[in-house]
């Protein structure tokens, strides 16, 4: 449960939020962002609406921050995307260390803290969820694919052309250079099988 001291410093926010909810209601992606909110909900067990829920991660989640803005930004660079990007970044200071080149992300995206985290994946499906200090990119001109429900956690790597399959996880400090099955947690340098989750665990792992 929030506190009443955090409660009320989000509420002074609103003034600041409330442009950013204009622009996400205009935009070609507010059913992603939508979706994103949502999943952040569900994880930090939060029970507001969309409004207070966007202030609420805006103001104490910078990793949040970062992720709205990209929405905003791709993939269409129109000018009305770009507006929404600049009026959202000039209010809100995303996190300097988080770095998203990912232009294909599903809806549901988490990113946990994302401190020193680069994200460059080819695709990204639904519900996924990064850690800090993670990064996903290239090798030899070719970088991974994640599919839906896919966790990446603190200190991983995922690199090159692989695939990391529907609700597959990679273990903390995990170099994935190889495709990884359904359901499968690697690990190790190189990752390697370590086990299989169960078909209804989405990856919700702290």
């Amino acid at each position: 449960m929030q506190s009443i001291g955090k409660r009320i410093f989000a509420f002074l926010n609103y003034p600041r939020t409330f442009p950013v909810y204009l622009c996400i209601m205009f935009s070609k992606q507010k059913h992603l962002i939508k979706a994103d909110i949502a999943r952040w909900n569900e994880i930090d067990n939060v029970n507001f609406g969309l409004f207070e829920s966007l202030n609420w991660y805006l103001t104490y989640k910078k990793e949040f921050r970062n992720l709205i803005q990209h929405r905003f930004k791709h993939p269409s660079y129109s000018v009305a995307a770009l507006l929404h990007f600049a009026i959202c970044r000039i209010l809100w200071k995303p996190l300097e260390s988080l770095y998203i080149y990912t232009t294909d992300i599903g809806g549901g995206l988490y990113i946990q803290h994302g401190f020193a985290t680069i994200i460059s994946a080819k695709k990204i499906g639904k519900n996924c969820r990064i850690y800090q200090q993670v990064t996903i990119g290239y090798k030899k001109d070719l970088s991974p694919v994640l599919e839906d429900n896919v966790s990446v956690t603190c200190g991983a790597k995922v690199l090159g052309g692989i695939t990391m399959q529907e609700n597959s996880l990679a273990a903390a400090g995990a170099v994935v250079v190889q495709d990884v099955p359904k359901n499968a947690i690697v690990g190790g340098i190189p990752a390697k099988i370590l086990g299989f989750k169960d078909e209804n665990d989405l990856g919700f792992q702290g």
